[in-house]
């Protein structure tokens, strides 16, 4: 079983992602400076999380050098589906706020090919936005975790180029 632990601090959430109890992400969100340290078991990196939306919540993923890298946006003014891309692959989410607990599911495509589930368990009982908001911290950090596994392979895509 996959669980993430949520645990929000003043200005700050931390995530820790487990697979059969071993931790192979860890993500520290800082929503006043639109960072993300993301630590897996063989990368460290610093995420740049920007609000590029103007109707609609799209959010752009940049790396530590302002180079950006994917995106998020929500489908319909929800906050909880929506899609992801990741240098060229793109991912769908679903997040279910299920009585026990909510769970946050990632797709290749379409429902019926879901390539990773995980349950979310919130430590913070008493944040006033309650299980209801999950920020998208999160799902970024998890659909580059699984970009950077392989478990879905990208498209290469080439720009045109004009030689005078």
């Amino acid at each position: 079983m996959n669980i993430a632990s949520v645990r929000n601090n003043s200005g700050q959430q931390d995530y820790i992602l487990k697979e059969d109890n071993k931790t192979v992400l860890k993500l520290r969100y800082k929503s006043d400076l639109g960072t993300a340290r993301v630590e897996t078991e063989t990368e460290r990196r610093v995420l740049i999380i920007e609000d590029e939306g103007l109707l609609r919540t799209r959010l752009i993923l940049k790396n530590e050098y302002g180079v950006r890298i994917g995106s998020l946006s929500y489908d319909n003014f929800s906050d909880t589906h929506g899609s992801v891309e990741i240098e060229n692959t793109k991912f769908r989410f679903l997040i279910q706020h299920n009585t026990p607990g909510s769970e946050l599911h990632i797709y290749k495509g379409s429902r019926r090919n879901e390539i990773y589930n995980c349950q979310l368990s919130f430590d913070d009982i008493n944040n006033s936005k309650g299980i209801k908001y999950q920020p998208p911290a999160f799902t970024i950090a998890l659909s580059w975790y699984l970009f950077l596994k392989g478990l879905v392979k990208g498209k290469t895509a080439f720009n045109e180029a004009i030689i005078l």
